[in-house]
């Protein structure tokens, strides 16, 4: 529930208490989690099972405590992913899955992505990476993309572990735990499974996830810097959302679920494309991780331009 509320608190900082990003959006651009099949050959076998796609890397003679909020990165990366990629050959070969390393350990994964934590790591060493503040800069070498998370002591490297942790991954989770949910609420109604879809509205793992926290973030002042146009944009939405579209689920009107539905969708467009109101998402995201949506309408029969049509017939990967 508090996944857009930190956010939002943490862009309204000064600048300087932000930690610096390089590339650009590259904390918003990593591949954090990918797509897997899990639980193979048995009866809760599954597809498109997101999944941590990095390991963590600290020094072995860095201090204790970058070990420690190491695991606030784990800790987040859990609420997003759906599995910890296991599988049943995990069991049987006692190799069960682990997020963080030291920087001797990690030898032997050298096409998995990393997010190495502090300065003293042979990782900081070979890439010549060096910190002037709470940094978080990422590259990619070949297949493997490598976020360096750090700063010139130990207070500013727990900083920018701070920012990845409570910051980044709990907004991610809880961002795309609504867009994924919006989608299949989308089926649902196409279906009419009404029940079903009045309890992802509520559920704060679905639609709650984000709309929810837009609500409390309103309450707080957080967004004291938007325009009228946005705060009414987000009112609107949360109308539609919280109380028109479950008043039209429990009647079983289809018909204006799905128009409030495609009304809702227009806001969400409004702000993250910038129709009639300031951009507020200024990335593409990847495409990668984003692309789920498209086969989750798929698995209900829904083509694109059932939901992409009119301004919302903006799509793809591209500016």
């Amino acid at each position: 529930m508090f996944y857009l509320i930190m956010f939002l608190f943490f862009v309204t900082l000064p600048a300087s208490s932000k930690p610096f990003i390089d590339p650009p959006f590259a904390d918003r651009l990593f591949p954090y989690v990918r797509y897997e099949e899990v639980w193979r050959g048995t009866p809760a076998a599954s597809s498109d099972v997101a999944v941590p796609n990095f390991v963590i890397v600290v020094g072995k003679d860095d201090d204790p405590s970058l070990i420690r909020a190491a695991s606030m990165i784990t800790f987040y990366i859990g609420n997003w992913v759906e599995d910890a990629n296991v599988n049943v050959s995990v069991y049987r070969d006692r190799k069960f899955p682990r997020m963080i390393y030291t920087d001797d350990e990690v030898k032997d994964k050298k096409n998995i992505n990393l997010i190495v934590v502090g300065n003293k790591n042979k990782f900081v060493k070979k890439y010549g990476v060096t910190f002037k503040r709470p940094t978080i800069k990422v590259i990619k070498d070949g297949l493997r993309y490598i976020m360096f998370v750090g700063g010139r002591d130990t207070e500013e490297t727990l900083k920018a572990v701070n920012y990845i942790a409570n910051i980044r991954l709990a907004f991610k989770g809880g961002a795309y735990s609504t867009f994924f949910s919006f989608v299949k609420l989308r089926g649902m109604i196409e279906r009419g499974e009404f029940t079903s879809a009045i309890d992802l509205i509520k559920n704060p793992r679905g639609i709650s996830a984000c709309g929810r926290n837009m609500s409390i973030a309103l309450g707080l002042g957080v967004t004291r810097k938007w325009s009228e146009k946005m705060k009414k944009m987000v009112k609107k939405r949360n109308i539609i959302i919280y109380r028109k579209l479950p008043e039209a689920l429990e009647k079983g009107d289809k018909e204006k679920a799905v128009a409030l539905w495609e009304e809702a969708m227009k806001t969400c467009y409004r702000c993250h494309q910038g129709i009639g109101i300031p951009r507020v998402r200024k990335f593409v995201p990847p495409e990668n991780i984003h692309g789920r949506h498209q086969r989750i309408a798929k698995s209900f029969g829904l083509s694109c331009t059932v939901c992409h049509k009119e301004f919302t017939k903006i799509r793809g990967y591209s500016e």
